[in-house]
């Protein structure tokens, strides 16, 4: 996400990148509840076995598959209650995060390093800058051509700002660098996911 954002040590690659750890630590956590869970219910389990020579075999059979069908649902449950709520919070303070940076003083620096990763990733020797409403007040003259002599490029205002809030994004004809924040956000989840499956994987092989 760093890398995306333009700068490794941007504050809004940061907010993003603690958002992801700690989806991941609620991930494992919950992980480790819904198999707590499912221990006890291995446990009762044996405990209905043990009782087996005052009831029926037929009886303990389906009192054992009733007490682990409960087992596998209060499991899911937890999962769904310690996992998707509170990642969900964490995006959502994340978002709140970046929302409130772009009212801050640092943004313009944000915004420099981003269109100069844009620049170097793309190669070209023109390209369009186009930032949220608050973020393209900010693309002075003044400011784009100091960044252009920095990058060795000409950056050039967009005619209209970008449609959605915070980052940036930079355009070259077919080529597109897109560092606006939903963007980043969206990224930093679809990435997320495949950890958070590999977390809540552990212990069921």
């Amino acid at each position: 996400m760093a890398a995306i954002l333009g700068d490794p040590e941007a504050l809004a690659a940061d907010v993003i990148r603690r958002a992801q750890h700690r989806a991941v630590e609620i991930a494992e956590k919950a992980r480790r509840q819904a198999a707590s869970i499912l221990d006890r219910a291995t446990q009762e389990s044996e405990s209905l076995r043990r009782q087996s020579e005052q009831a029926t075999e037929q009886q303990v059979a389906a009192l054992l598959r009733r007490n682990a069908a409960r087992a596998e649902l209060e499991a899911r449950r937890r999962l769904i209650q310690l996992r998707e709520v509170p990642i969900n919070r964490v995006w959502l303070a994340a978002e709140e995060r970046l929302r409130k940076l772009v009212k801050q003083p640092a943004y313009r620096e944000i915004l420099k390093r981003c269109a100069l990763r844009a620049a170097r990733e793309l190669g070209v020797n023109e390209l369009m800058l186009a930032a949220d409403p608050t973020g393209h007040e900010l693309l002075s003259t003044e400011s784009l051509d100091q960044w252009s002599e920095e990058a060795g490029v000409q950056f050039r205002l967009a005619p209209e700002p970008a449609t959605t809030w915070g980052g940036l994004l930079v355009t070259s004809r077919r080529l597109r660098f897109d560092a606006m924040f939903p963007t980043q956000l969206e990224l930093a989840q679809v990435t997320l996911r495949e950890q958070v499956f590999q977390i809540l994987s552990k212990g069921k092989a």
